[in-house]
């Protein structure tokens, strides 16, 4: 077999369970016959819906609270349900008791369970659809539905609309407002899936293809090989010896729900979680054209062609020709194609219309971050504030990973709805960090604090001083104007702790846009006073955007990829950041976890008090 092409390595992305995107059809999950066994996705899904309609039918707390929390822990891991559900071990899972596991055997063997099926003549999963609006949890839905009888998201558009909502007790205008905005956050992130959520999917597919007999070549491409944090379809680029049998292998993959269409060149399915996949099925010598091609981007691909041109050649997903020809010049890798035009190879993730074609030219392009240049993890949680593995279990974990420092930043005292660490809690914590660092991982005292609405940090300066580092990070309040949110960051960022600005926008991916500020001004003040930026590694945030993050290594800002672990399988959403790093033309020696350990630490004490 032949392997991947650069920059599309199914090994730089962990695997990471498939969640739904917001605005998708949610039932397409879980809806199976006895014949078509359900994936571990769709049997977590099952049981988050069981979970939500338990709790809108007013069922025992603890009841409910059992199956949300089965599903999260099976969410987490990267367990095979139903092989453990045959093999009656699933109790053996912490949190999934015997009657949570009766719950999957039995929908295992019937594609649904009678609890379930119970639940839905008297609750109706459309009211599923109403908890997925932003802001609208539970208790609000159920007074909707017993009161008014609403059960959908038209309805209940019409309701905020007309007045019918003014008849209940706590929603006001202010909250029919956010329902209505919420409601048109669904619409407009309809059919997105995040970065993580499309690479959990298409990687099983890839590596399922790639191990068919006729399969010579396969990669991933569109814009989840160019690493974009939205994607809103999976592309997959095919060479083989036979097309009709790869294609009817395809459409058979455990997770595919529906069919859209089928022939020898192109096939394409939706799989379990709406997520549509094509499959483009080539002749092996147009699979580096093709490729290039379908990898794009548009702007991107619009160059190519320009390119082509002015060197006498006409460039198509069919191949390279010279424009005297019908004769197609065969490329048979990218890189080959980028040589004939007389151009340096763009990795994939650079391949937006940015100036890449430029630097090609130029021989300027950046020589791109890897996975294996990073040597550090910073950012990271223990059961201190609220994360759910122990000081200890976390540096074990960055030990089996093979970090050489890790950098510890529970939330500070302000932050007590996630157990902000006390002044006792912090030193505490601190003899238990100088206990465990040593030689081969060096542990950092560090802290993230609040950022306070008048811009200071959560702690007076003594206490402060006691951490190797500080991350200064915005949690709330979030509403406020441009003017006045720039100016609280900028604030916290001029006192001497502040050594990292952490997820400095706020933005949830197809969650919410996050607050208004200013970035081009703190990416100015980060450069002037020595801060580093964070690029938070968590796939729901992704922030900085990628496109700020060229602008501050342009500006000379280091960054740093912050993991936000709460937990140890935290640690690996990496590589996810380092294509995003990747996409923001960042280089290793930009990036702070590549650093050396000495080199980290005299970074900080240039920062501190």
């Amino acid at each position: 077999m032949v392997a991947l092409p650069p920059g599309t390595s199914t090994s730089r992305v962990p695997f990471l369970t498939p969640c739904v995107a917001l605005a998708d059809p949610i039932r397409v999950a879980f809806v199976t016959t006895p014949n078509d066994t359900p994936t571990s996705a769709q049997i977590v899904k099952y049981l988050q819906r069981h979970a939500s309609l338990m709790e809108l039918s007013g069922a025992n707390a603890f009841r409910v609270r059992a199956f949300a929390n089965a599903a999260r822990m099976l969410e987490e891991l990267e367990v095979d349900i139903p092989q453990m559900a045959a093999a009656e071990s699933l109790t053996e899972i912490d949190g999934v008791g015997k009657g949570v596991a009766e719950f999957i055997a039995e929908y295992l063997e019937h594609g649904s369970a009678q609890a379930y099926l119970a639940l839905t003549e008297t609750i109706p999963e459309q009211l599923l659809d109403l908890l997925r609006i932003p802001g609208l949890g539970t208790k609000k839905v159920k007074v909707i539905y017993d009161k008014l009888r609403i059960a959908s998201i038209e309805d209940l558009t019409a309701a905020c609309q007309d007045g019918r909502l003014d008849e209940l007790a706590g929603f006001g205008t202010k909250t029919q407002q956010n329902i209505l905005k919420g409601i048109e956050r669904l619409d407009r992130f309809a059919g997105q899936f995040r970065y993580d959520v499309a690479v959990a999917a298409a990687t099983p597919l890839v590596e399922a293809l790639r191990q068919h007999p006729a399969t010579l070549r396969v990669s991933i491409a569109g814009s989840l090989r160019r690493s974009k944090e939205i994607v809103k379809d999976v592309d997959i680029v095919l060479s083989c010896t036979d097309p009709a049998a790869v294609s009817a292998a395809f459409i058979e993959f455990d997770d595919v729900v529906d069919v859209i269409g089928q022939g020898d060149r192109k096939t394409a399915v939706r799989l379990a979680s709406g997520l549509q996949v094509d499959l483009r099925l080539v002749d092996d010598d147009h699979f580096a054209t093709i490729l290039h091609h379908f990898t794009g981007s548009k702007d991107h691909n619009v160059q190519m062609r320009s390119r082509a041109l002015t060197r006498g050649f006409s460039l198509s997903e069919y191949g390279l020709f010279p424009t005297d020809s019908e004769q197609a010049i065969v490329c048979a890798t990218e890189e080959g194609l980028f040589e004939a035009l007389d151009l340096a190879y763009v990795d994939p993730e650079m391949r937006e219309g940015l100036g890449e074609i430029e630097g090609a030219e130029n021989r300027r392009l950046p020589k791109l971050l890897r996975t294996q240049d990073v040597r550090g993890v910073l950012h990271v949680h223990t059961t201190d504030s609220d994360g759910t593995n122990s000081l200890a279990e976390m540096v074990e974990a960055a030990r089996e990973r093979g970090y050489c420092f890790l950098g510890v930043s529970d939330h500070s005292q302000s932050a007590g709805y996630v157990y902000g660490m006390k002044e006792a809690d912090i030193q505490r914590q601190h003899a238990e960090i100088d206990a465990l660092s040593d030689d081969a991982l060096h542990l950092f005292k560090g802290i993230e604090s609040d950022i306070l609405e008048d811009g200071q940090l959560d702690y007076e300066d003594e206490i402060l001083a006691t951490f190797d580092f500080v991350i200064a990070a915005i949690h709330a309040p979030m509403n406020m104007d441009e003017a006045t949110m720039t100016k609280r960051i900028i604030t916290a960022m001029e006192h001497p702790a502040t050594t990292i600005l952490a997820h400095p926008t706020g933005r949830r991916l197809l969650e919410r846009s996050g607050y208004p500020v200013d970035v081009d001004a703190v990416l100015e003040a980060a450069a002037q006073l020595g801060v580093v930026i964070e690029l938070n590694a968590q796939p729901q945030r992704l922030d900085l955007d990628w496109r700020s993050l060229r602008k501050a290594g342009e500006l000379g800002v280091h960054v740093a990829i912050g993991s936000n672990a709460h937990k140890i399988a935290d640690l690996d959403h990496l590589p996810t950041a380092i294509g995003i790093a990747r996409k923001a033309w960042l280089e290793a020696s930009q990036v702070v976890n590549t650093w050396e350990t000495d080199a980290v630490q005299q970074l900080f004490s240039q920062r501190s008090l």
